[in-house]
């Protein structure tokens, strides 16, 4: 892989632990609301935007793999998709 990609790939990988974190947050915290009888409709709706937007941040990253860092390195995209 170049470095363009490796760089390119470990922001990605950042950015999706961030996002798995606060989501992880964010579903604890609902749950505990929820627990004291608060209503978290609008919470929860937002919480499926940010599961969604991880979906499509994860996606990304294997399209980067498919597409622009493969060079010769088929069998390791195909090891690292299984």
């Amino acid at each position: 892989m170049t470095s363009d990609c490796n760089d390119e790939l470990a922001a990605i990988a950042r950015a999706i632990a961030t996002k798995q974190l606060y989501i992880e947050s964010q579903t604890t915290l609902i749950q505990v609301l929820e627990r004291d009888g608060h209503d978290m409709l609008e919470q929860r709706k937002a919480l499926a935007k940010e599961r969604s937007d991880l979906a499509t941040q994860i996606a990304r990253q294997f399209k980067l793999l498919e597409t622009r860092c493969t060079s010769g390195e088929d069998d390791l995209v195909a090891a690292i998709m299984k």
